[in-house]
């Protein structure tokens, strides 16, 4: 039997109307306590060897039952067995484990890249740009993350005779056993790093915006209004030859106050040296990160060498 077709149209309606309700019905959506539950498990180390992108992200795909529940390294044997207890789940061995390490930077090698500063999901390494890199080692959680990014090879892992990881737990929000309070404290660095990051990349995006800007503004006003009616403009006559004339009166003026005659040899002899260690050290920064064993070794010697000299003559 068919339906006649106003009949069809105001059914279809309908449909769209209730459909979401339909499927809320058929595929409830995630309780959060459940998400909060298992993400209290699990040890908040955010080294990604689960395959998701953090503990959390790992927790929520377990809550929606599309996760196995061996699959945190770092937790072992005593995280699966509280996820199985609290899901309902068999136990299973789990997938692999991960031994207690902390991270340790050979300085003597370290060239200031800041690569793993930002991988470390805990801020716990401390550096700048061109300069040495440590790690806070009661900070470090051990998960591994900035010793693939380092161009030079020389952060390593130590293994360490601690229970749980971090080490520190000034920040475990009332948590009284070791495991749960390492674990808090980690979350709470966690969360620290990741405000920071939006904190200034909102910061990076209004100072672009703050210049752009700027910059509308700079040549809106640089374009010529209208001349009045009641006042002609009374502007001679463009010359391009004054134009060139300035600017090449400029150009000179610079340039003689760059270099005088006598000290221009000099200056180009300066200029000269200056290009050829920057070649120097960016070829020697090729090859620490390309290059083959041999090739590595010397370059790093040489970037350690040309890093001490540097800090010499800031020091004088």
């Amino acid at each position: 039997m068919f339906l006649k077709k106003e009949t069809q149209t105001l059914f279809q309606i309908n449909l769209l109307k209730y459909a979401p309700f339909i499927y809320e019905l058929r595929v409830p959506s995630m309780p959060v306590a459940a998400v909060e539950q298992i993400n209290r498990l699990l040890p908040q180390t955010q080294c990604r060897e689960c395959g998701y992108d953090g503990c959390l992200p790992y927790a929520r795909a377990l809550a929606a039952g599309e996760a196995a529940i061996n699959l945190c390294a770092p937790g072992g044997e005593t995280v699966m067995l509280d996820i199985a207890g609290l899901l309902g789940k068999p136990p299973v061995a789990p997938a692999k484990t991960q031994a207690k390490a902390l991270a340790w930077i050979d300085e003597s090698a370290c060239i200031g890249c800041t690569a793993c500063i930002r991988a470390c999901p805990v801020d716990a390494i401390m550096g700048a740009s061109k300069l040495m890199h440590t790690v806070i080692a009661e900070e470090c959680t051990g998960c591994g993350l900035c010793v693939a990014p380092c161009p030079v090879d020389c952060i390593h892992m130590l293994p360490n005779g601690a229970d749980y990881l971090p080490q520190s737990r000034s920040l475990s929000g009332g948590e009284t056993a070791p495991r749960f309070a390492a674990a808090a404290h980690a979350q709470a660095r966690f969360e620290r790093h990741e405000s920071r990051k939006a904190r200034e990349d909102a910061e990076r995006k209004a100072y672009r915006a703050e210049r752009e800007a700027a910059a509308r503004r700079a040549a809106a006003a640089a374009v010529p209004t209208a001349p009045s009616a009641v006042q002609p403009s009374a502007k001679p006559a463009f010359n391009p030859a004054d134009l060139i004339a300035q600017a090449m009166a400029r150009a000179n003026a610079q340039q003689t106050q760059r270099s005088v005659p006598s000290n221009r040899e000099h200056f180009k002899q300066a200029q000269i040296k200056a290009a050829q260690e920057k070649a120097t050290f960016r070829r020697y920064q090729r090859d620490a990160q390309y290059g083959n064993e041999t090739e590595k070794a010397a370059a790093i010697e040489w970037l350690r060498q040309y890093k001490a000299a540097q800090e010499q003559a800031d020091d004088i």
